[in-house]
């Protein structure tokens, strides 16, 4: 078991010296002993992958009780609360929009949370407590004990263990499903306050759609731009995550993996001897994220296996950290581009749709890289064909991710736009040969107004 020296850590209930089993007896406990744990105005930190149902469903049973919980998480499952109703006693804010939470983001009946996942709770970490959001209850899920004690979080750390360290109680749901990994990805019986058995299957990363023609366009044109020995990450997007599926990766050799997350079908990739890690300046030998898994599969593959490591999302999404990988391509999707570079990511102008998730670190990280890459892929159109996902200029309120100062390298079906280093006219004339045909006019002459006399 290693630990990240990047974390920061403001306390430490690990104590080696206790009897762990009576302890850990002691804190066994059903779902609404956990849920009698919170007071009103408690803020309640969920890392992804971590959510009890059975947990939050009992907390949800109190709203009689409870007043001006602050949840919040990346991905907030509906345990009851997106409701009117629940309003004065949750106030919930996710950090991403799913298919879980956005529908309550868009109608306000949940708030948003703007966030880079690095600095989740630095104002905290930095001493500002007239301004920080601290940690009052941590929820999440990890394997039984192992013989000395220590939980593993399994295939999903994110900053599970590290906000460990911050909150003032944390609750856990102990699952036999839950894997043990290698990495930084254990704590100790001592750490956690309350254990909440529970036996619901560890969830997976979402299905997406069949890949199709237009992914096909995407791989062909991304596998150009990875080269043997390179570092890879790959953001989890409908048309990022058919690119291990549809074979990106099968000519190279000695891939390694820095990355948040991964898409089905890179993890047999490993096992297959094309990612080895056997170039990696950071983790020699080793496939490292933080979410490592899309199928049960997948995942039985993780479990105790040392070729694959978890780490805090606060390591892994530091674009100091990204930098060091001198030769990573950094593989992310969007959901619009202009013309001069910039990039919509996670919102359809002000209306949420997704999350900025690791796209804006990899793209600093990669740019900082001695000989990194960030490449955006990017259908060249949405809702049918009818649109261009390519615009002259973006729309008022639209949220812009990626600023164009470190635009690089934008791949659609109709190939390869190269942005680094270049003006904004040659920008135009680069995105302009990557859009559909039937857009290609009407950008031309927006371009001609935009950036010629």
């Amino acid at each position: 078991m290693t630990t990240s020296p990047y974390v920061q850590r403001r306390t430490s209930r690990f104590d080696p010296t206790i009897n762990w089993r009576d302890t850990y007896a002691e804190r066994l406990a059903t779902p609404e002993m956990a849920a009698a744990l919170f007071n009103s105005g408690d803020h309640l930190w969920i890392p992804p992958g971590h959510a009890s149902l059975q947990i939050l469903q009992a907390l949800v049973a109190r709203s009689d009780e409870l007043e001006g919980i602050e949840v919040r998480g990346i991905v907030v499952p509906d345990a009851g609360w997106f409701t009117e109703e629940m309003m004065t006693a949750f106030k919930v804010a996710p950090q991403f929009g799913t298919l879980f939470d956005r529908d309550a983001v868009n109608a306000g009946i949940a708030d948003y949370h703007p966030y880079w996942l690095v600095g989740i709770h630095k104002a905290w970490d930095a001493g500002r407590e007239d301004e920080a959001w601290p940690i009052d209850v941590l929820q999440i899920r990890c394997t039984p004990p192992n013989d000395a004690g220590f939980v593993s979080l399994g295939s999903s750390v994110w900053d599970g263990v590290t906000s460990a360290k911050r909150a003032k109680t944390v609750i856990a749901e102990v699952n036999e499903n839950v894997v043990e990994t290698f990495g930084d990805s254990w704590l100790h019986v001592s750490e956690i306050d309350c254990f909440v058995p529970g036996d619901t299957p560890v969830m997976v990363n979402l299905e997406f759609p069949e890949p199709n023609q237009v992914d096909l366009g995407l791989t062909h044109y991304v596998s150009q731009l990875v080269q043997d020995g390179d570092t890879i990450q790959v953001g989890v997007g409908s048309h990022s995550g058919a690119l291990a599926r549809l074979g990106a990766f099968d000519e190279r050799e000695n891939l390694s993996y820095f990355a948040e997350l991964t898409t089905e079908g890179l993890v047999p990739l490993v096992e297959r001897g094309i990612i080895t890690g056997k170039y990696s300046k950071t983790h020699p030998d080793k496939f490292v994220a933080t979410v490592i898994g899309n199928t049960p599969d997948e995942i039985a593959t993780v479990h105790r296996n040392p070729a694959f490591e978890t780490y805090s999302i606060e390591y892994l999404l530091d674009p100091r950290q990204i930098a060091r990988n001198e030769n990573i391509v950094a593989i992310n999707g969007a959901l619009t581009a202009d013309l001069s570079g910039q990039l919509g990511v996670h919102t359809i102008g002000p209306r949420v749709y997704a999350g900025v998730g690791g796209h804006l670190a990899f793209a600093l990280g990669a740019y900082l890289a001695p000989k990194g890459r960030s490449v955006t892929v990017l259908p060249s159109t949405s809702r049918d064909g009818t649109i261009s996902t390519i615009m002259a200029q973006f729309d008022p309120g639209q949220i812009v991710t990626v600023p164009r100062d470190i635009a690089d390298t934008v791949v659609t079906e109709y190939g390869i736009a190269r942005l680094l280093g270049k003006t904004v006219r040659q920008r135009a004339e680069e995105l302009i040969s990557v859009a559909h045909p039937d857009f290609r006019g009407e950008l031309r002459k927006a371009a001609e107004k935009l950036f010629y006399p």
